[in-house]
């Protein structure tokens, strides 16, 4: 879904393949209630070659699928937590914190991806702007990236920049691969700085390909593909970037780069109206499918949260939600298309509340200790 802010931003091998079934260390609203969710609970994740850390945070995630969803909120990332707290916005509306933060790569182009990195350890850490949130705590990591390639925009209709894709396969030998490796090498050096503390990263790179709006979508599912699989193979066996779970959300099955290659589906889900709080089940059971294993699946990106007591009842066992940041500059409590979280366009003060309180929704006070999870 195409959505618009201050910066016009839109917002491995099956040997190790582990299936767990749900056990809840939360109280469930209803066993009834939750019995079809329960039904499709059981997920297959990877462990192999996977971090301490981040095969813990992997089994957490299989652990709770289906049992409850986990709280999320994105960062501002053209600025620091000095300027815009959105974590503290969040816990002044609703008295908790989310259990993920989310980070953008978007400032990469002008050495500011290392503002993101520092505040992604700060957060594993369980601290906020300069404060501990709840002790003994580790807030969990996702980064996405809006792509400025060669320091041009990401947006298809500003760019002339494509993928390059020549003969069936990527074209390494291009000015703009030149330009590509350039850029993934300064974000694999930014991981790496998250992988030296095993900090896992749920890494959500090249997303909502399918809309087109995206330089990386502008050209069909073939050279994306080939884009993400290229990725995956330098970051993963020559950056040796083990902390990375990979989450992909194309938005549309034909662009699914494969089971090997895909730790978790995601789906950016911005309803057409208004303060719409419904499951989505459309949407989960198409990026469901999209998979030919049983991966788990998570909303990736939202502006509307989806009511708890909406997806117990219609058995929709999302991994988490992921609510967009406000609009550059938007004083707290302003309502405004452009502010996801603040004020009340998107999300009622009420429904916040709710939603942060209910005992489906983990909130990071509630996260287990994720440096002693178990790790097979």
């Amino acid at each position: 879904m195409k959505i618009v802010n201050a910066f016009i931003l839109m917002a491995s091998a099956m040997a190790s393949a582990v299936v767990f079934n749900a056990c809840a260390s939360k109280s469930k609203p209803s066993e009834a209630a939750l019995q079809s969710a329960e039904e499709t609970a059981v997920k297959i994740v990877i462990l192999s070659g996977k971090s301490p850390n981040t095969r813990r945070l992997l089994n957490y995630l299989a652990d709770e699928y289906g049992k409850h969803i986990i709280s999320g909120q994105m960062d501002t990332s053209w600025t620091t937590n000095e300027d815009s707290d959105m974590i503290a916005r969040v816990y002044a509306d609703t008295g908790k914190y989310p259990a993920i933060k989310g980070f953008d790569f978007i400032q990469l182009p002008y050495d500011r991806g290392v503002e993101q990195t520092d505040e992604a350890v700060e957060w594993w850490k369980g601290e906020n702007n300069g404060e501990t949130l709840v002790s003994g705590k580790h807030g969990i990591v996702t980064f996405c990236w809006h792509w400025r390639a060669g320091r041009k925009d990401f947006y298809t209709q500003n760019t002339d920049f494509r993928i390059p894709y020549k003969d069936g396969k990527l074209d390494v030998s291009s000015e703009a691969f030149a330009i590509i490796k350039e850029d993934l090498d300064k974000a694999a050096e930014r991981l790496s700085e998250l992988k030296e503390d095993d900090i896992p990263v749920l890494w959500r790179p090249l997303h909502e390909a399918s809309g087109g709006w995206f330089w990386w979508g502008a050209t069909g599912p073939a050279p994306y593909i080939a884009l993400w699989n290229y990725m995956y193979d330098y970051f993963t066996n020559e950056c040796g970037l083990d902390n990375l779970i990979w989450v992909w959300n194309g938005q549309n099955a034909a662009w699914y780069p494969g089971d090997d290659v895909i730790d978790i589906a995601g789906y950016d889900v911005y309803p057409q109206s208004a303060k719409d709080y419904g499951a989505q089940k459309a949407l989960f059971t198409a990026t469901e499918s999209a998979s030919h294993a049983k991966k788990i699946v998570a909303m990736t990106e939202n502006g509307e949260i989806p009511d708890p007591d909406l997806l117990v009842r219609d058995g929709v066992s999302w991994s988490w939600f992921m609510t967009w940041n406000d609009g550059l500059g938007a004083p707290e409590g302003v309502t405004d298309k452009d502010n996801f979280w603040t004020g009340e366009y998107h999300n009622t003060n009420d429904h916040k509340r709710k939603v942060y309180n209910h005992d489906y929704v983990i909130t990071l006070d509630e996260l287990p200790d994720l440096t002693t999870y178990r790790d097979n």
